[in-house]
């Protein structure tokens, strides 16, 4: 079966798989999930692969789930834990920001490892050919990209901002 689906692969990999023993074969599929609407309820919220699993093809949600604890520590320092309403509210306006930015990125990878694995083997060449002789993947990523780091970027200067103001309790 594995052979199957490694047969158009490259060098020795086809037949390195065709060697091993096929009980000693595992497949990891990876799953795709649309956005959450809310990451948390009450005093608890999740981050990072819990509330933004991304596929590897944008090489971002170990980033995005580094940013997520910045933010969240943020967001929380200084709050009275023992106050419901106070934490909840922390959350919130931790998860605001969070969502959109989270989900542009989750979704640009979903579609890079659609076009990148998915795209039938007759238009290949057509997929090849446009990705690497127009300025598609530079416009869609390359350009897009940076500018999503940059405003996160600019989020934590913000965050800095209001935590080196903020008043201690």
């Amino acid at each position: 079966m594995a052979t199957e689906y490694t047969r158009d692969f490259v060098g020795p990999i086809p037949a390195l798989i065709a060697a091993t023993d096929p009980a000693n074969l595992r497949t990891w599929p990876i799953r795709d999930r649309r956005p959450l609407k809310q990451w948390g309820s009450g005093r608890a919220t999740i981050i990072g692969d819990a509330a933004h699993p991304t596929s590897p093809y944008a090489a971002y949600g170990a980033g995005m789930a580094v940013e997520d604890g910045y933010f969240l520590g943020r967001r929380l320092a200084g709050v009275d834990l023992a106050d419901h309403q106070q934490v909840r509210t922390a959350l919130d306006e931790f998860e605001a920001p969070r969502r959109p930015h989270t989900a542009r990125q989750s979704q640009t990878a979903f579609v890079l490892g659609k076009v990148s694995h998915y795209t039938p083997k007759p238009l290949r060449p057509l997929r090849d050919a446009m990705l690497n002789h127009t300025p598609l993947l530079q416009k869609a990523v390359g350009e897009a990209t940076p500018g999503e780091i940059l405003d996160q970027i600019a989020e934590v200067d913000r965050a800095e901002a209001a935590f080196t103001t903020r008043p201690i309790s």
